[in-house]
């Protein structure tokens, strides 16, 4: 019986001490997101010093990250309406604003001084008040894949922000809400609403169809066969930056013919 009692008394303890491991790293990350949130102009170098500092392991550091583009990044409603070029990370940073592109490059360029690994995706989602089947006829957006422990995993940090609406007056504006589902994501609930125009990026072995995401129904869509993702973006990484972008055309092309824009 004592022994018994010491067994679970042992697994007890394994577990307070596990959780207060786990509170301890909450809260140091919470304390970095804090000491990198300086106000006023913060340059790429002092970010990425803090985020190092605060953020020991590869899935910290992109948490930390998060957390400071959740308290200091906006959406930018005037040029998500009109549209422009994506800005150079250094004036994204500056303005604190922007769209799709301009939340990605900055992210990405953060992530590479931070040593990790990290892709631009770019892929269909939904816009309200048009059809999937009209907007889903060339890419409409970009995210940020990363490759975390090993595993590769999304992250969309505009749409984990906030969203745009419409005030009083009818005009649009950013609304900060902050929406984690978007940071360090894979699988069916991402992918109904963010359709990588490469199937690899879908980071899943057995890929969606196209038609499964137009028509919104990935529950009981057709998945294709058995596909190795991870050595398909291996290969796909090894490639100068000219072939990446013809197999790019090819894979989207083929996998949804009524984008002709590779």
């Amino acid at each position: 019986m004592r022994t018994v009692l010491l067994w679970i008394l042992g697994i007890l303890l394994g577990i307070v001490l596990l959780a207060l491991v786990i509170v301890l790293v909450l809260l140091n990350i919470r304390a970095g997101i804090e000491a990198v949130g300086v106000t006023g102009e913060v340059s790429v170098e002092a970010l990425v010093d803090s985020v190092a500092r605060w953020g020991r392991t590869e899935r910290e550091k992109v948490i930390v990250l998060a957390g400071w583009f959740r308290e200091y990044m906006a959406i930018d409603a005037g040029k998500f309406l009109t549209g422009g070029p994506d800005g150079d990370y250094r004036e994204v940073l500056k303005e604190r604003k922007g769209i799709c592109g301009d939340f990605t490059g900055l992210f990405g360029e953060l992530c590479n001084r931070l040593g990790i690994e990290n892709e631009r995706v770019e892929g269909y989602v939904a816009e309200d008040g048009r059809e999937r089947g009209e907007t889903c006829q060339r890419t409409n957006h970009v995210w940020n894949a990363v490759r975390v422990a090993g595993e590769w995993w999304h992250v969309d940090m505009m749409w984990a922000v906030g969203a745009l609406g419409r005030d009083a007056a009818g005009e649009w504006v950013f609304r900060r809400h902050w929406n984690s589902e978007y940071v360090l994501t894979r699988g069916k609930q991402f992918l109904t609403t963010h359709m990588p125009a490469d199937p690899a990026w879908q980071l899943t072995d057995r890929p969606y169809a196209m038609d499964a995401f137009i028509e919104g129904n990935l529950a009981d869509g057709e998945r294709g066969d058995y596909y190795n993702y991870t050595d398909s973006i291996a290969a796909f990484r090894r490639l100068p930056r000219d072939e990446r972008q013809m197999l790019f055309a090819r894979r989207a092309n083929r996998f949804n013919p009524p984008n002709k824009e590779g």
